[in-house]
C-alpha cells in the first residue's frame, strides 16, 4: 500500500511537471511568434528606409551635378552662355484684369438667373 501511495505521488508530481513544462513551452512559442512579427515589421521598415536612402542618394547626386547648378543659375541668376540670346516675355496685366471683371459679372448673372428659375418653377 505504501508502494502504491508513493507511485501516486510520483505520478502526480510528474503530471504537474509536465503541465508546468507545457505552459513554459507555450510561452516560448508565443514569444517566438511575437518576435517573428517584430522581425517582419523591422524588415519592412528596413526595406522602406533603404529605398528612401537610395532616393536621397540619387537626389543628392542630382543636386550636386553641373546640370542642376547650371539650370539654377539660368533660372535665378539670369545666367546665359556667351553664344546665347535671352528673351524675356512679360505678361499683359491689363488683359487679366479685364477678363477677371467679366468673369465675375458673368458669375453674378448666372447666380441671379439660377435663383430666379428656382423661385418661379
Amino acid at each position: 500500500m505504501l508502494v502504491s501511495f508513493n507511485r501516486k505521488i510520483i505520478t502526480a508530481l510528474l503530471v504537474l511537471a509536465l503541465v508546468w513544462l507545457g505552459r513554459a513551452a507555450w510561452r516560448v512559442y508565443d514569444q517566438r511568434a511575437a518576435v517573428g512579427i517584430q522581425l517582419n515589421d523591422l524588415e519592412s521598415k528596413l526595406a522602406s528606409i533603404e529605398q528612401e536612402n537610395q532616393f536621397l542618394a540619387s537626389a543628392s547626386a542630382y543636386f550636386t551635378s553641373d546640370e542642376y547648378l547650371e539650370k539654377q543659375a539660368r533660372m535665378k541668376l539670369n545666367y546665359k552662355l556667351p553664344d546665347e540670346q535671352v528673351v524675356i516675355i512679360y505678361p499683359d496685366k491689363s488683359q487679366k484684369a479685364a477678363s477677371a471683371s467679366v468673369s465675375e459679372s458673368d458669375w453674378n448673372f448666372s447666380v441671379w438667373k439660377s435663383w430666379f428659375r428656382k423661385l418661379f418653377k
